[in-house]
């Protein structure tokens, strides 16, 4: 039920984009049955990962079906097909769609070679009728599996908690440092303002007169006068 609803808001999605039937919409629902990947006889597609709000995915749009209308003309066996990678994650992560749009080729040898060059249709029509022999290309990954659908779940889920952990704690350390260094200069400023002023040192009592010294009177010369 969950892969025809898939289905049906790519069909949708393909036909408000302005895809008419040259242009395959592929799902996770479809994709393996049509490009029978996996099979001894792979179907070659040239296959379009879009995103609608994508702007160069708006401009390429008239030169894909133009593609897939000559194609199909000219009775050539590569179909021409467009996934929406905002609906269909599992096939852009499969394929290692990273930007907009990506366009791949999945060749009959069960080898897949993305496309980086111009996007006239001419030359789409002439990589897809063999120019894309001229590179490299690599193996087509299998379907995803219940067990790997679970493990990539279970992944980006640890990767998640994980992230979310260490942002709070970088924030907090940060809010922590802040706090500790604005609650150290509010205590120090608050201790120059309220810490008492120091009293006078006690005045010293002035020290008492000295009586002056008596001359001495000799004894003699005060017998002297009295006689």
């Amino acid at each position: 039920m969950r892969r025809f609803a898939a289905a049906l808001v790519a069909l949708a999605a393909g036909t408000a984009r302005g895809e008419a039937a040259a242009v395959v919409a592929l799902t996770e629902a479809n994709f393996d049955a049509e490009t029978r990947i996996g099979t001894p006889s792979p179907r070659p597609y040239f296959v379009e990962f879009f995103a609608p709000w994508c702007g160069h995915c708006k401009k390429l749009a008239p030169a894909w079906e133009e593609l897939a209308q000559k194609l199909a003309a000219d009775g050539h066996a590569t179909a021409v097909g467009a996934v929406d990678a905002t609906i269909h994650k599992g096939l852009a992560t499969r394929f290692g769609v990273r930007g907009f749009p990506t366009l791949v080729l999945f060749a009959e040898d069960g080898q897949m070679f993305k496309y980086t060059g111009s996007r006239g249709v001419d030359e789409l029509e002439a990589f897809a009728k063999g120019g894309f022999k001229k590179y490299h290309g690599t193996a087509v990954p299998a379907p995803p599996t219940m067990l790997s659908e679970m493990r990539d779940a279970l992944t980006d889920l640890f990767n998640a908690i994980v992230a979310l952990y260490r942002n709070q704690f970088a924030a907090a350390l940060v809010m922590t440092s802040i706090a500790l260094f604005a609650g150290l200069t509010i205590g120090f400023a608050a201790g120059l303002v309220l810490a008492p002023t120091p009293a006078p040192p006690p005045r010293r009592p002035p020290a008492a007169a000295t009586p002056a010294p008596q001359p001495a009177i000799n004894a003699d010369a005060k017998s002297t006068k009295e006689d």
